[in-house]
């Protein structure tokens, strides 16, 4: 299981057979930070590959785990300011198209 930050990293472990388990928000420095759960088989393995820059990856399907670790972070701090409200510590507004 890999849990982390780093959106690059993220979507690089899902390419590889990861899923995406949970999105935890956590607080650093005043600001909310989503943190990932991806579990798998492989996502050990992705993680050393990626931090040793050592394995091709098909960039189209990379940009399309970003994509959506980006809109669940997000997602997630919509879900917890609508549940708190702006009182919340970090919270900020975001707009809606």
């Amino acid at each position: 299981m890999l849990q982390t930050d780093d959106l690059f990293l993220g979507g690089f472990a899902l390419t590889r057979g990861g899923e995406l388990v949970r999105v935890e928000l956590r607080g650093l420095n005043g600001r909310r930070v989503a943190v990932f759960t991806i579990a798998g088989p492989d996502v050990e393995t992705a993680e050393r590959d990626y931090y040793r820059g050592t394995t091709p990856v098909d960039l189209r399907l990379l940009k399309l785990h970003i994509r959506r670790l980006k809109d669940q972070a997000f997602g997630a701090l919509r879900n917890e300011e609508e549940r708190y409200g702006a009182r919340h510590e970090g919270a900020r507004t975001y707009a809606r198209r």
